[in-house]
C-alpha cells in the first residue's frame, strides 16, 4: 500500500507534469502512477492529499479563509459546476473541480446536500447546454438523454373506483451499454458494476447475500501489479448504508448509483458519476 510521502511525491510530479499549482483527480487518472482511490484512502479526502503536497486545493490560487467567502459567491459556484458537468454536483464533484473546497460549505451549513438545495431555491435549477460542459470526460446532457428539455408531468383525472394495475417504474435514460435505463434499486447497481468492474480495476471473487455484500481485490497502481483486498456493499444510495444498520467496520467500499451521504465514514464509488468516463460500447 502507498504510503502519505509516496502519494505526496506522485501527486507533485502530476502536478510539474500539467504545468498547474493544483491537480484534479482526472489529471491524476491520466497521468498518475496509482489509483485515485488510493489517495482517498490513505488520506480521506482528494482534497487533502492536495493540501498535504502543499498544493491550492481551488482552480484559482490558495485556498481562502473561509469566514471571508461571499455566501452568494459558494452558492453560484454550485450553480456554475451544475452547467459545466450537466448534472447537480456531488460532495466529491465539489471537492475536485469547484472553484472551492468543500470545507466552506459544511462550515456555513452542515452539509454539502443542504447548502446546493439553498443554492437552487435561490438562483434556479440551470438550464443545461452540452458546449457549456468543462472537459472533464463528462457526457452532455444532450447525450445522456435523447430529449434534454425539462419534463412537465401533466395533471391527469383518474376514476375513483377503477383497479389500477401495477406500474413499472424505469430511471431516466441512459443508453449505456444496452441499457436503456438507469437503476433504481440495488440490483440495477449491481448489473452496472458487474459490467465494468474490470474497467474499473476491480477482479471480483465472491458475491453473496450475507453482509458485505461483494469480495475481491482492487487495482492500486496502474501498471496492474499492486492489488488490495476489498470488501464491497452495493446500495442504489449511499445513505441507505445508514439507514440498513450496516457495520463501517467491516466493509471498504460502497458502491452506489447515487451519492447522498456527504458524512459518510468509508470510501464511496458514485456509478453514475464513473460511467460518464468510459466508451459507451466495449
Amino acid at each position: 500500500m502507498a504510503t502519505e510521502e509516496d502519494i505526496i511525491a506522485e501527486i507533485r510530479r502530476v502536478a510539474a507534469k500539467v504545468g498547474k499549482t493544483t491537480v484534479t483527480q482526472r489529471e491524476f487518472k491520466q497521468h498518475g502512477n496509482m489509483s485515485v482511490g488510493t489517495v482517498r484512502y490513505v488520506f480521506g479526502t482528494w482534497n487533502k492529499a492536495i493540501v498535504a503536497a502543499c498544493l491550492s486545493a481551488t482552480r484559482k490560487g490558495p485556498i481562502q479563509n473561509i469566514e471571508k467567502i461571499p455566501e452568494d459567491d459558494l452558492l453560484s459556484e454550485i450553480i456554475s459546476l451544475n452547467q459545466r458537468l450537466g448534472r447537480e454536483p456531488t460532495y466529491d464533484d465539489m471537492n475536485s473541480l469547484g472553484q472551492y473546497s468543500i470545507k466552506p460549505y459544511k462550515s456555513r451549513w452542515g452539509t454539502f446536500k443542504k447548502a446546493r438545495a439553498l443554492a437552487y431555491a435561490r438562483h434556479g435549477f440551470p438550464s443545461l447546454n452540452s458546449d457549456t460542459i468543462e472537459q472533464n470526460g463528462h457526457r452532455s446532457s444532450s447525450e445522456r438523454i435523447p430529449d434534454a428539455t425539462r419534463i412537465v408531468i401533466p395533471e391527469t383525472h383518474k376514476p375513483p373506483q377503477k383497479i389500477q394495475r401495477k406500474k413499472i417504474q424505469f430511471g431516466e435514460p441512459i443508453d449505456f451499454r444496452g441499457l436503456r435505463f438507469a437503476p433504481i434499486n440495488e440490483q440495477g447497481v449491481v448489473y452496472v458494476f458487474g459490467m465494468i468492474s474490470r474497467e474499473l480495476g476491480f477482479l471480483i471473487e465472491s458475491i453473496r447475500t450475507e453482509y458485505p455484500d461483494c469480495e475481491g481485490k482492487r487495482c492500486v497502481d496502474k501498471e496492474g501489479q499492486r492489488w488490495e483486498h476489498v470488501l464491497i456493499e452495493f446500495e442504489y444510495k449511499s445513505s441507505n448504508f445508514q439507514a440498513h444498520g450496516h457495520s463501517p467496520e467491516d466493509c471498504d467500499l460502497i458502491v452506489c448509483w447515487i451519492h447522498d451521504w456527504d458524512q459518510c465514514p468509508i470510501e464511496v464509488l458514485e456509478l453514475r458519476s464513473e460511467i460518464q468516463f468510459l466508451p459507451n460500447r466495449q
